[in-house]
């Protein structure tokens, strides 16, 4: 009978050990701050919009690399912010026909930018391996740079490329964006690496036209490419792949303090253990 409880009061004890240390790891991964790199692809066009004669003219398939930095700050067990600063292109490519001549014309537009974004996450935690998440946020970025070409056969051929300016793109962009993704987070050495797998949608909400257009104080290739009417909003599809470290340490176990201090003593000449 005593074996009895003593294997109860043993396996009481295996349990309540358990539990404080889900606990403690819970705690830990609430202030869990990861700082990493993100890299991928996009897929660009235009929304044109209260322009008709352009946006009924199909669009290429425009596809551009992405990358930035972020840092995943969590906010409790299934809310995240992850600011970054991420580099992209946008842009579109045209091919028609221009009516009276019946010359064709392609025209490419690829703009470079330089965006600060602040995702939301709303996690399922279903595995630290597997946390599927639905991200919405706004992002704001700078024009450093882009190329405009146009290239229209005879009779009236052209061949021309010109770089992107005031003269015809606005400086700043601002626009939303929501997608889906995955987490997942593993034990690397003494830190957490994360890894975020997203698919988002990005849309522009401030007019790409620059003022020099509308006003037609510009004489710029891509004026010859259409009638400067309504609005040109970016729309992008992009999938990226993060990975991230934990700034802190996981040494939370006496062992591993133990070991720290054995060895600090080492370095400065002492006896140690």
């Amino acid at each position: 009978m005593k074996k009895f409880w003593i294997m109860v009061l043993a396996l009481a004890t295996l349990q309540m050990t358990a539990q404080a240390q889900t606990q403690q790891k819970k705690s830990f991964e609430k202030q869990w701050i990861c700082v990493g790199v993100k890299g991928g692809m996009s897929v660009q066009r235009m929304l044109y919009w209260h322009n008709t004669a352009l946006g009924r003219l199909p669009q290429d398939t425009m596809f551009f690399p992405t990358g930035g930095i972020f840092v995943d700050i969590p906010l409790s067990k299934v809310l995240s912010v992850a600011p970054e600063v991420t580099y992209v292109q946008r842009g579109t490519g045209l091919k028609y026909t221009h009516i009276g001549s019946g010359s064709e014309v392609h025209y490419t537009l690829n703009v470079h930018y330089a965006d600060l974004r602040l995702p939301l996450e709303i996690r399922w935690p279903i595995q630290p391996w597997l946390q599927p998440y639905f991200v919405v946020g706004a992002e704001a970025g700078m024009r450093i740079g882009g190329k405009i070409a146009m290239t229209r056969t005879a009779p009236i051929a052209m061949n021309d490329t010109i770089d992107v300016g005031n003269a015809n793109m606005a400086l700043l962009h601002a626009g939303a964006f929501a997608g889906v993704g995955i987490r997942s987070k593993m034990e690397i050495g003494r830190r957490y690496l994360l890894l975020k797998l997203s698919a988002s949608y990005h849309q522009g909400l401030v007019d790409t036209y620059s003022q020099m257009e509308k006003q037609g104080t510009s004489t710029a290739d891509n004026v010859n490419a259409y009638y400067v009417t309504g609005a040109r909003l970016p729309q992008g599809l992009e999938l990226t792949l993060g990975v991230a470290l934990s700034l802190q340490s996981l040494e939370r176990d006496a062992c591993a303090t133990f070991s720290r201090d054995r060895n600090h003593r080492r370095h400065r000449g002492s006896f140690g253990y």
